[in-house]
């Protein structure tokens, strides 16, 4: 064979494609590729892992009540009042980056941390890395140059690499390190003045060093709602991350890769402070700080913090459904945990000693949770849902008596109860359980008397002794070898070719069967079998279960579906371009029936139903009314996409119901239009820092966009 030799430029320039691009590479740089990819099991099994937000924010450890510390340069900047007056009274004329050399550090023992989060029981922590004010806690030298002043943590303040100690201690015990990283910086001035630029120069040699010399077992972005997903080349990162990475087969990352992917695409869906926000079928995990703040706020005292059994009960409550607690801790700028904080989280652990097994490698039964008698619903209490449903109910507002977890690779059920029963009985309701079935008190290790008593089961614990239950924050039993179920079936309604009649599809997992009602009573073994799609003629709620021989039953799916009927177009004498809007300022707690009591400190007409029209980013509202014009005749698919709540109706029919104080998120709706014109009414509120609106609408062989303003008016009057 002869050989030749090619040429030294040619020979490189092979070696520098081979190493860009695999020629098989496992993920391609778009979503449906990317959401393909599983998440590693470690984390599905964790269950729980500690937040950490530190930085220059933590040397004024200061924000107002129910607000975030860690955001203190933004609301400074922004001229906050509360903020302003006390950074003036304590800081005098300094500016924020003057900060940086008082975050010394000069106390932070990283070992002393990874003790105190082993004993936790978290299985991995996740270290701000570097938040939206751009100071890196690494060696970062982006983030120097691109300002021309030091603004890292070797450079400027503990002159030591805070996230390289850290991750050396953490790996010496058995918790995973893992990081957050905001992709956008508020004040960067190539941020501001050159978006790709700064993704490319700065952004991505960031993250691309962070992986490769740190290898994270997570990577938690944030920051990312001012740009698409395009703009910050998120589906190219990820798909380096997955094929070519150090980390390509531990790391976990997140849903936050650009507006409106969250709750959309992305390996984990991420609310933060939203407990009751319920996601089935996806990795989820929800954070939240001890008190209202994330960063270390001095403001907050001690009846602003969470109890130990607060905070246990979330985490049940998660695992119950099938997601993870990321729970927030806000070091000072001494590099010390608060002690309330530290001990808070060792309570926490001394629960999960005895009773992690309930917790640790779990997954969402086919029962979430048993509930007392008493109506379903439930209020929040100073934004503390668990708080409120637990341990204060009100009269007539039920409570979650037993959370249910279950382990499916060794068959155990477990049946956690969130107070001890005065009575030393608890009752498993709807549960038939096998003879002989052994049950056993995780608190104290012993073995439980029960009977089977109708549908239900009938649990004997023992005598309450303070010296044997050691942790009361709640109490676990075990039942072992038991708790296989069917698969839960999955519904989908559709309209065929712009139908106004519903088209039901159900599909269930390993062949089983299915059985549906559309009466509104559950589904049982002998009710109808589902073998193809069928269409009704009016509207009815669909329930389903799956049934197969040696389990017990599916969970009960149910799912509305609605027959459609037209909705007349209206005249309108002189239409002008344009839908009128209010704009509204308020104060306290607020959300959409403010408008109602509220003067508009601003009105006029746009060709856009969204936020844009704001003054200011926090405590405010917005009213649109108007009139959208149809040029088909059929079912028109609409949504608002908002942070915090919204609401849309069309002629006078609420279609979009996005009501609730919560992050960004999309809901959606229907209505049948004939062609013409047809009132159209939008309300916003916004109540916090972050706030985004955003109205789609999809019409009859259409995609999914935003309304456009050709076809939004309003009448001459």
């Amino acid at each position: 064979m002869t050989k030749y030799k090619l040429p030294k430029k040619i020979s490189a320039l092979l070696v520098i494609i081979l190493y860009a691009a695999p020629l098989t590479a496992q993920y391609q740089a778009n979503w449906e590729s990317l959401d393909k990819r599983p998440v590693p099991q470690w984390f599905n099994n964790a269950r729980f892992g500690i937040f950490i937000h530190w930085g220059v924010y933590s040397v004024p450890g200061y924000c107002s009540k129910g607000n975030y510390a860690e955001w203190y340069q933004n609301t400074l900047t922004g001229g906050d009042s509360a903020t302003t007056n006390y950074h003036r009274k304590k800081f005098g004329d300094r500016t924020y980056y003057d900060l940086a050399k008082d975050f010394k550090a000069e106390l932070f023992n990283p070992d002393e941390w990874a003790k105190v989060f082993e004993q936790s029981g978290a299985k991995y922590i996740v270290l701000t890395s570097k938040h939206h004010d751009g100071y890196a806690l690494w060696p970062s030298r982006e983030a120097s140059r691109d300002r021309g002043f030091a603004w890292n943590a070797a450079e400027v303040g503990p002159h030591r690499d805070l996230l390289g100690d850290l991750f050396k201690a953490v790996r010496k015990t058995s918790v995973r390190a893992g990081m957050y990283y905001s992709l956008y910086e508020w004040y960067n001035p190539l941020w501001l003045n050159d978006k790709p630029k700064y993704v490319t120069e700065h952004m991505w040699p960031q993250m691309k060093e962070l992986v490769n010399t740190y290898q994270p077992d997570v990577i938690f972005t944030d920051g990312e709602w001012d740009a698409p997903a395009e703009t910050w080349k998120s589906q190219e990162f990820l798909a380096w991350l997955y094929n070519e990475s150090p980390v390509k087969d531990k790391v976990v990352t997140y849903d936050r890769w650009g507006s409106g992917i969250r709750f959309k695409h992305g390996a984990v869906y991420t609310p933060e402070y939203q407990p009751d926000l319920d996601v089935e079928g996806h990795a989820w995990e929800e954070s939240r700080g001890m008190g209202y703040s994330y960063g270390y706020n001095r403001e907050e005292d001690a009846w602003d913090y969470n109890s130990p059994q607060s905070l246990v009960l979330q985490l049940i409550d998660k695992a119950s459904r099938g997601g993870n607690f990321l729970l927030d801790i806000g070091p000072d700028e001494h590099g010390k945990i608060p002690p309330i904080m530290q001990e808070r989280l060792l309570q926490i652990g001394d629960w999960l000693k005895i009773n992690g097994e309930a917790i640790y490698g779990t997954e969402r039964w086919k029962t979430v949770a048993q509930w007392s008698e008493g109506r379903r619903d439930y209020t929040s209490k100073s934004g503390d849902m668990l708080l409120k449903i637990t341990l204060d109910p009100d009269p007539g507002f039920a409570v979650k008596e037993v959370f249910y977890t279950y382990n499916a690779d060794k068959n155990d059920l477990y049946a956690i109860l969130p107070k001890y029963p005065g009575s030393k009985k608890i009752v498993l309701k709807k549960l038939e359980i096998p003879a002989g079935t052994e049950m056993t008190f995780l608190s104290t290790k012993e073995k439980l008397q029960w009977k089977q008593a109708g549908e239900n089961i009938e649990i004997e614990l023992p005598e309450f002794n303070p010296d044997k239950i050691k942790n009361t924050a709640a109490y676990a039993i075990k039942i072992a070898g038991f708790g296989q179920f069917a698969s839960k079936p999955a519904i989908d309604i559709h309209y065929i070719k712009g139908a106004l009649q519903p088209t039901v599809s159900i599909t269930a997992k390993n062949n089983n069967s299915i059985r549906y009602t559309t009466d509104g009573s559950e589904p049982v073994a002998t009710s109808a079998l589902y073998t193809k799609p069928f269409v009704l003629d009016k509207s009815a709620e669909i329930k389903s279960a799956a049934f197969a021989e040696g389990m017990l039953p599916g969970p009960i799916v149910a799912k509305q579906a609605t027959r459609y009927e037209w909705i007349n177009a209206t005249k309108l004498n002189v239409p002008k371009p344009g839908i009128a809007y209010q704009y509204f300022e308020l104060n306290g707690k607020i959300d959409l029936n403010s408008i109602n009591v509220a003067t508009p400190v601003k009105t006029g007409f746009t060709n856009e139903i969204s936020d844009k029209v704001k003054l200011r980013k926090d405590k405010l509202a917005l009213s649109f009314d108007g009139f959208i014009q149809v040029s088909k005749s059929g079912l028109y698919t609409f949504s608002t996409f908002s942070d915090d709540g919204s609401k849309l109706f069309i002629d006078g029919v609420e279609i979009v119901n996005n009501d609730g104080e919560h992050a960004a998120m999309e809901m959606f709706g229907k209505a049948a239009l004939k062609s013409g014109f047809h009132s159209i009414k939008v309300t916003y509120f916004g109540n916090g820092d972050v706030n985004e609106l955003k109205v789609n609408w999809q019409p009859p062989g259409g995609k999914n966009e935003l309304i456009p303003g050709s076809v939004l008016f309003h009448q001459e009057q």
